[in-house]
């Protein structure tokens, strides 16, 4: 039997029919059959007039009362402006700020059509990392320079940390060193300390700095020439250290 309904919309007779039914966000999902009864009406987002056959790109939405194509962009795109994924989840035309072109694996912009490379951010992001390798390389110089001094002629490796450095400058102002002063070296041995020691820890101190910061000079002008600063491997040339 067939159901008909008057014109508000409740069913004359009862019996099973055909509707055509949506999501909630309107859009046409499936048809079913749904039971009717006598009095009744249909269920919430379901109609008896049958949607449009489907088009590529388009989803078909119920409104002002009928079936209507809709653009149908939803998925992922990449802003034009930052280039970040982003995930259009809305019906109707594409934004102009979105693309489906994935950026550049490196810093770039969207010329209008197409990714092309930011050489602006290129060169500040370089610019950026050497700088950091830079700060690098000074405290690798630093900390070798305070890991310990050897004076040859006896052999032994003296601490040349500031607290130490500083005291090797407060006894070279004073006249004379205290007699048979001992002095603990950075192997736990006690030596004799006097000022011909003195003089030649100085000036291994020195030489030493020199030496490490022509180093560092040498390396900074290398890692300004690589292409990635941070891979530059600025491990060798330096002064030796102390090691136990």
């Amino acid at each position: 039997m067939t159901v008909t309904f008057n014109q508000d919309g409740f069913a004359e007779t009862s019996g099973e029919i055909t509707v055509y039914c949506t999501d909630n966000q309107d859009i046409y999902s499936h048809s079913t059959t749904e039971y009717v009864s006598e009095g009744g009406s249909l269920s919430a987002g379901s109609y008896l007039d049958a949607p449009p056959q489907p088009k590529q790109g388009f989803v078909i939405v119920r409104a002002d009362n009928s079936w209507q194509y809709q653009a149908d962009h939803r998925g992922t795109y990449y802003s034009k402006e930052t280039g970040e994924k982003v995930e259009h989840t809305a019906l109707g035309e594409l934004p102009d700020n979105l693309t489906v072109l994935e950026p550049l694996a490196e810093p770039c912009k969207w010329n209008g059509t197409e990714w092309v490379k930011d050489e602006a951010k290129i060169a500040e992001i370089k610019s950026q990392q050497q700088a950091e390798m830079w700060e690098r390389i000074k405290q690798k110089r630093h900390d070798n320079l305070r890991g310990g001094v050897f004076v040859r002629s006896i052999g032994k490796w003296f601490h040349s940390n500031d607290e130490s450095r500083q005291q090797y400058t407060f006894m070279r102002t004073l006249e004379q060193l205290p007699p048979n002063m001992q002095w603990k070296t950075m192997e736990n041995a006690f030596v004799p300390f006097n000022g011909a020691i003195l003089d030649e820890l100085s000036l291994q101190l020195i030489a030493d700095e020199q030496a490490d910061f022509a180093n560092a000079e040498r390396h900074k002008h290398l890692m300004e020439q690589v292409e990635n600063p941070l891979n530059y491997d600025f491990s060798d040339g330096w002064t030796t250290t102390f090691t136990e």
